[in-house]
């Protein structure tokens, strides 16, 4: 890594050689010089130096961009989100235990999940043929997937924001969590039988080298609309498998986004999580896509959650049942098994 071009590493490449740094330091004044020389740098790189600044908890962020919260009750959680007034409609909710963690559905987190998306679907589907027999569309599959642990291109997000709080606890509870709250005009949700959502459901069902060709395509200005639905006429036929009437109109840039699905209250935990659903499609980083839906204030500012007190705030939530038990009626552990496989 000596002569790799910084801005060549990956997330993961780039959290381990700060992790590294910041285990180098031998007191809290190394600590406090390696902070200043970060946000030195962070100012040369990305704007003035005055826009990062340390908040409690030594989390150094930009001012200019960020505004953060930080929760250490459930009575702070309540008084942020109606002070900020996100909890009116159109709102939807993520908590994690991590306040380092990348935004990103679950099978893009690791290269093989990624590469071997295909394979774990299949095999899940081989192994389980009973549960999905009365099953009818690519993304009640998606949904049932995610439901017993496969990794899918689908990110949980729920309209409880005491939901969202919980997760931001449960784990890690010497650590920060964080909880994310996205801002989705009616207009952008779509349902079930959306043709957009038909199509990025089907994507599993294609390997790697595949998924890498549809998205060379839609990535290439030259390539015309009419051109891609010809070059992806196997995707097209998969959908129209499901979906007779499906038109080859795709959109290049549908192939690539991301779109928040209402998903059918299908199972318990949907239920009682009350949740929704996040579909990516197969932009080289999905974070980025996932982050254009984060809420902004009036100022452009995003709004970051920071969770503390976490075993605390598990012990408030309890005591207005939600805890594990209510939120997780059953496991599933071939999926778990065929996870851990890859």
């Amino acid at each position: 890594m000596r002569n790799k071009d910084p801005d060549s590493l990956s997330f993961l490449e780039a959290k381990a050689l700060l992790n590294w740094i910041f285990k180098s330091a031998s007191n809290s004044d190394d600590l406090g010089g390696i902070i200043k020389d970060l946000i030195v740098g962070l100012g040369a790189e990305y704007g003035s130096k005055n826009d990062y600044i340390i908040s409690q908890g030594g989390i150094v962020f930009n001012q200019s961009r960020v505004e953060i919260n930080f929760i250490r009750s459930i009575e702070d959680f309540n008084q942020s989100i109606k002070d900020t007034g996100i909890y009116n409609g159109g709102f939807y909710y993520r908590g994690h235990s991590q306040v380092n963690y990348r935004l990103t559905p679950s099978v893009m987190r690791n290269s093989s999940w990624r590469e071997h998306e295909c394979d774990m679907y299949n095999e899940l589907m081989i192994q389980c043929p009973q549960d999905f027999e009365k099953i009818k569309t690519h993304l009640d599959v998606l949904v049932h997937m995610q439901h017993y642990g496969l990794p899918t291109r689908l990110l949980d997000i729920t309209r409880n924001p005491l939901v969202a709080l919980y997760f931001a606890c449960e784990q890690d509870t010497g650590s920060y969590g964080e909880i994310i709250a996205f801002k989705v005009e009616r207009n952008n949700i779509k349902y079930p039988n959306s043709d957009t959502i038909s199509l990025l459901a089907s994507l599993p069902l294609f390997s790697n080298e595949d998924q890498t060709r549809f998205s060379k395509y839609a990535s290439d200005p030259k390539i015309d609309k009419q051109e891609f639905n010809r070059k992806i006429d196997r995707l097209l036929h998969e959908v129209k498998s499901e979906k007779p009437a499906f038109r080859d109109e795709v959109k290049k840039e549908d192939l690539l986004n991301c779109f928040v699905v209402l998903s059918p209250k299908a199972n318990n935990r949907i239920i009682k999580q009350d949740g929704a659903f996040i579909l990516c499609g197969l932009a080289e980083d999905n974070s980025q896509a996932l982050n254009t839906l984060r809420y902004m204030d009036s100022s452009s500012k995003t709004l970051v959650y920071i969770v503390d007190n976490k075993a605390e705030i598990l012990e408030q939530l309890q005591r207005f049942s939600i805890n594990k038990a209510s939120l997780f009626p059953e496991i599933d552990d071939v999926a778990d098994y065929i996870k851990k496989k890859y």
